[in-house]
């Protein structure tokens, strides 16, 4: 994509029981993606798979890349509203449907969520972004309260309390 990735902001809304993913672009563009509890458990699993082939959180949160934006505060940087900004999946986003996975010619991670009718964006993710934004997941989910990933997940037969 010649679109170019600014930030990412994951955020849990109550009101919706959902999560909006927020991507801005160099070229001044956003992406507003929602995910369903179902969609975000389904894409967690593929971002687990891949951290896994990638040697995992421990080895992925040891690089340098990553320990250098950690101690450079981009966790505690907030999103960027003050500019306006293009809205190529609309004003409101669009509802998270489909995921399409890939390797591009120097090894990264190719992850696109796409709608129901295949409007989406397009992440090219180094071994350190897998890891930024899987952690911007995990925080989401957290928050969410959703019980998926590492946070745990009732089976059937637990009990309930």
């Amino acid at each position: 994509m010649s679109d170019k990735l600014h930030q990412i902001n994951a955020q849990y809304s109550n009101k919706e029981d959902r999560i909006l993913i927020r991507t801005s672009t160099e070229n001044n563009n956003e992406y507003l993606i929602w995910l369903t509890r179902r969609f975000t458990k389904l894409l967690l699993d593929i971002l687990d798979k891949e951290i896994e082939k990638r040697g995992g959180t421990t080895s992925l949160s040891a690089k340098k890349e990553t320990r250098k934006l950690y101690t450079e505060g981009a966790f505690e940087k907030p999103y960027v509203e003050d500019a306006p900004k293009n809205h190529p999946l609309g004003d409101d986003g669009v509802l998270a449907f489909g995921i399409k996975t890939g390797t591009d010619a120097t090894g990264n991670f190719v992850l696109e969520l796409q709608s129901e009718t295949k409007q989406g964006i397009t992440f090219n993710l180094n071994d350190t972004l897998i890891y930024m934004f899987y952690s911007l997941l995990m925080q989401s989910i957290e928050r969410a309260e959703w019980q998926i990933g590492k946070f745990g997940e009732r089976t059937p037969d637990s009990p309930l309390h």
